[in-house]
């Protein structure tokens, strides 16, 4: 797989959009435009939608931004400055989705609207959004894996390389790998919410469920070949969160129906 000899997408005078930004800014776009068409078609309201998305996701990017400064945090407090510099990349999805689940929790809670049923509506595109922006890792030449020779191993430029590989030129692409995973997700994830009015066994919050289990064992997988993770103690920082998130999903899913199960005791005693 070759890589980009360009990180620059667009020049505009003196303004350069690169690589990453796009992919990412499309991502986004994405996302929100799979999410409203989801909640059209569950008879939701898009305006709420709409007026929910700028807050969500410009949190979701500061979250993305600060939980990588916060485990970069030595260079950082020797180079202040570089905090803010995100053209060439230093983001993180962890942080991402932390920050931007609990937004949504807030706004949602805020506008009294079911947090569970938004959020079944807004992961599919999460998915999808995640399967595009993971190109501009491609552009940027990072989230790549240890040394490979397969047909599909993609091209590390000599400057990009990590410490102790400088003669090693291909390498497996972790990122199009998660790419591919999070496609594959985002179908599945959409299947689902449209077929949730029809089960009889789905609950609001499995969707979301699901999404958290399944990008957390995928992440856990994936980060095994990675070569460039940020750590916490012994383990990769991914690992640490990756099985939080696969912990909260089954938390949703089982607290979901301990809720139903609450409600439907009630109404029951309240009955003559």
């Amino acid at each position: 797989m070759p890589v980009l000899n360009d990180s620059v997408a667009i020049s505009i005078g003196p303004f350069d959009v690169r690589w990453y930004a796009l992919f990412i800014l499309i991502g986004i776009f994405a996302a929100i435009g799979l999410a409203t068409w989801l909640a059209s078609k569950r008879g939701l309201d898009q305006e709420f939608l709409l007026d929910m998305a700028p807050v969500v996701v410009i949190s979701a990017l500061v979250g993305a931004r600060l939980y990588y400064v916060l485990l970069r945090w030595d260079y950082f407090l020797d180079n202040p400055s570089e905090a803010l510099n995100i053209r060439s990349g230093g983001m993180s999805i962890h942080g991402a989705l932390i920050v931007g689940v609990l937004v949504t929790w807030w706004y949602t809670r805020r506008h009294r609207q079911s947090f569970l049923t938004w959020a079944d509506l807004i992961v599919p595109g999460v998915a999808l959004g995640q399967a595009i922006g993971r190109w501009g890792n491609w552009a940027n030449q990072e989230a790549y894996g240890t040394p490979s020779d397969l047909p599909w191993a993609v091209t590390i430029d000599p400057d990009n390389r990590p410490a102790g590989y400088e003669d090693v030129a291909t390498f497996h692409p972790t990122f199009l790998y998660e790419s591919l995973f999070n496609l594959a997700n985002a179908i599945l994830l959409l299947w689902l919410v449209l077929r949730m009015p029809k089960s009889g066994w789905m609950r609001a919050g499995d969707v979301m469920g699901i999404y958290l289990i399944a990008y957390g064992v995928a992440r856990l997988l994936i980060e095994r070949i990675r070569t460039d993770s940020l750590t916490i103690g012994p383990w990769p920082a991914a690992y640490w969160l990756s099985l939080a998130l696969v912990l909260a999903g089954f938390a949703v899913m089982v607290g979901s129906r301990w809720l139903d199960q609450q409600s439907g005791d009630q109404v029951s005693e309240s009955e003559p």
